[in-house]
């Protein structure tokens, strides 16, 4: 082969190849930009919490284990959503703290909250805890809080139960 034809293969080569891989990069950034896209538009719900949540429920906020709060927790959602008074009731730490319009008060037993439970758990106490991820859940040494302050729940007096409700929060 001689010196010319060499040099023409080579230089063909070359331009080959440059055209190619701009085209092999600009594939490769649609695909990372498609697959970001689909991920982005449906994040995964997180349906569990996680390791430094499950750490913090027993060394900042006092629970015996991590199932003690699940349990509880999948208990009262379950009875909230079903609008069992009774079950949701048992589940509160008397007396139960009820912020509302700048004022608190308090619901000094299962008696009263039964009587008063459509004025305490207001549609927006209710979403709150419906729309509540795990893995979302605020844990300190005050408890676990729900929402953006909605419901507060700790052990106090070596029972877990909801001990604040705050309606004022989307006042």
């Amino acid at each position: 082969m001689n010196n010319t034809k060499a040099l023409k293969i080579m230089v063909t080569s070359v331009l080959a190849l440059s055209i190619s891989i701009p085209a092999l990069s600009v594939s490769a950034q649609a695909t990372t930009v498609k697959a970001t896209t689909t991920q982005t538009a449906t994040p995964a719900k997180v349906d569990h919490l996680t390791a430094e949540q499950e750490k913090s429920l027993i060394h900042v906020a006092g629970f015996d284990n991590v199932k003690q709060f699940t349990g509880f927790y999948a208990n009262l959602r379950r009875a909230v959503a079903q609008n069992n008074k009774e079950a949701v009731a048992q589940r509160i730490s008397y007396p139960l703290s009820i912020y509302s319009n700048s004022k608190k008060r308090s619901i000094l037993n299962k008696k009263q909250f039964i009587a008063e439970y459509d004025q305490i758990m207001t549609t927006e106490v209710k979403k709150a805890l419906a729309n509540q991820r795990l893995d979302e859940l605020f844990i300190r040494d005050q408890g676990v809080m729900v929402g953006n302050g909605e419901i507060w729940m700790a052990i106090l007096d070596n029972k877990l139960g909801v001990y604040t409700i705050n309606q004022q929060i989307h006042q």
